[in-house]
């Protein structure tokens, strides 16, 4: 070979090797920055997720926390879900006209129109989902909403087995917010391109399950549990990945944190012109107005503490007997303690004795109370009868040896002895009325139903007072020092000829 082509070969040769390097260098250079755009775009589409479903949370806690603002006397309901397309806004607006039975859970589109959030979406661009216990959502409206009811949802770790939420009832989820990720296999999701979430209602093509436990449906019914399973890694393998797949992420609210936002507002603070405090003063000065205008100045008899099954959230249920205790729940029905105050000269010494129900016997609809406006608890559209509405299970009323119902002739009092009457910072009265505050401790206070044990029946999950005796005496002094969490609020009704009202010392 002549020496040129040879010099030629060798170039040819060396410009090849170094085209081959190139190439390798710029596709190591390439490989890279795909993983690092992959990995870049994995983490910027979990941050999105996180803040979706984090302002989701946010916002349903703020529509609680400021529900009773625009609806006096009620607090912590949450919306219905979107879940069909009729609302009103037409796309995102919560679906409050059709939302299922009174306590029945409901599964549908976050309603982010009705909360003002604008459109959340996921990092993976899909609108979010939601669940809600059928006792928060409004409306339809149950009988009795406060801090102790609980939530109608459990949560499941992704093996399906062990439960993350709603193991005992007091914790039970009350409302979930579902990121429903990418599409899985047998999953067809329709979207209207004229719409800005899709408008498709089968949550089926979004959320899904392990078989067992599955996110699209619930079981239907009132005061049923629904469970539902968080997506993650099982046995090493991520749950997108198994038959089936899921891949739902979820967020949580529970009872405690909704209610710790809501026992924020100046309603629940110990002070003179909080709503629960001036709500105990209008129902003590309502027993009062009884014994006043009744013939032989006596008082009625509480209602049972332990309904024996019944349900708690029933006003007719909130019925005084007068062979129950002198301590109980605060008495809506009083004809019990209407006939047993008997009569004079064949004229009922009960007042009003036609009327059973005690708020509505003509005394009770303007009580004047202080730090606001009269309270109205005769009016069930009024915000003081709606306020015990609510809280009716947390008033508690103890009636004094002497003043209890009995056909006896009343002398001038005060007739207290030291034997015969109730008494609170040392001294005697009356009676007393007590709004039992927030749980301290292990208190629990479930209603007997879906399989619960009834702990609303046990007197010391609700009072902390020094002796809360049932036979007309007793120390009813609440403990702890004053303002603190937790604290019962107590107005005393006063041992005299005509009844007044004081807060007890």
């Amino acid at each position: 070979m002549r020496r040129g082509a040879q010099v030629t070969s060798v170039r040819q040769d060396g410009i090849a090797l170094l085209v081959f390097v190139i190439v390798l260098a710029f596709a190591a250079i390439t490989y890279t920055l795909s993983s690092v755009s992959i990995d870049q775009l994995r983490y910027e589409q979990t941050l999105t997720t996180q803040s979706a479903l984090t302002r989701a949370k946010q916002a349903l806690i703020d529509y609680a926390v400021t529900y009773e603002d625009s609806n006096p006397g009620e607090y912590g309901f949450l919306p219905c879900p979107d879940h069909f397309d009729s609302g009103v806004p037409d796309e995102g607006g919560s679906d409050g006209g059709s939302c299922g039975g009174t306590r029945e859970n409901m599964l549908g589109l976050f309603p982010w129109a009705s909360l003002e959030t604008g459109i959340l979406k996921s990092g993976t661009g899909q609108c979010l989902w939601y669940a809600v216990s059928g006792e928060y959502k409004n409306p339809p409206q149950t009988a009795m909403l406060n801090e102790d009811t609980n939530g109608a949802m459990r949560l499941y770790h992704a093996d399906g087995v062990n439960i993350k939420q709603g193991a005992v009832a007091e914790d039970r989820v009350i409302a979930i917010i579902f990121d429903p990720s990418k599409v899985l296999p047998g999953q067809n999701r329709n979207f209207d391109n004229t719409s800005l979430c899709g408008k498709d209602y089968n949550p089926m093509e979004y959320l899904e399950g392990n078989g067992t436990i599955n996110n699209f449906t619930l079981a239907g019914g009132e005061l049923t549990i629904d469970d539902f399973i968080k997506s993650g890694v099982v046995g090493g393998v991520a749950t997108d990945e198994l038959s089936p797949p899921y891949n739902d992420q979820i967020i949580t609210i529970t009872r405690k944190e909704l209610w710790d936002a809501v026992v924020t507002r100046r309603d629940f603070v110990a002070n003179n012109d909080s709503a629960m405090r001036r709500m105990t003063e209008a129902l003590a000065w309502c027993i009062a107005a009884y014994g006043n205008n009744s013939a032989n100045h006596k008082l009625p008899r509480p209602a049972a503490v332990d309904f024996n099954g019944l349900d708690y959230r029933a006003d007719a249920n909130y019925d005084d007997t007068v062979a129950v205790s002198y301590l109980g729940r605060y008495p809506y029905i009083v004809d019990d303690s209407d006939a047993a105050l008997g009569t004079t000269l064949g004229v009922p010494n009960a007042p009003n004795v036609s009327e059973p129900n005690l708020f509505r016997k003509g005394y009770c609809n303007s009580l004047v109370v202080a730090g606001g406006p009269p309270v109205d608890l005769s009016t069930i559209s009024a915000e003081g009868y709606t306020t015990w509405k609510n809280w009716k299970d947390h008033f508690f009323y103890a009636v004094s040896d002497y003043y209890a119902p009995s056909s006896a002739a009343d002398t001038i009092g005060p007739n207290c002895d030291g034997s015969n009457c109730t008494v609170v910072g040392g001294n005697e009265y009356a009676a007393v009325v007590l709004f039992a505050g927030s749980r301290t401790g292990a208190q629990p206070r479930n209603e007997p139903v879906a399989g619960d044990a009834d702990t609303k029946k046990i007197l010391t999950n609700y009072l902390e007072v020094i002796n809360p005796v049932g036979n007309g005496t007793g120390d009813y002094t609440p403990t702890g020092a004053i303002g603190t969490p937790g604290r019962d609020i107590a107005y005393c009704i006063t041992d005299a000829d005509t009844f007044t009202v004081e807060s007890c010392p």
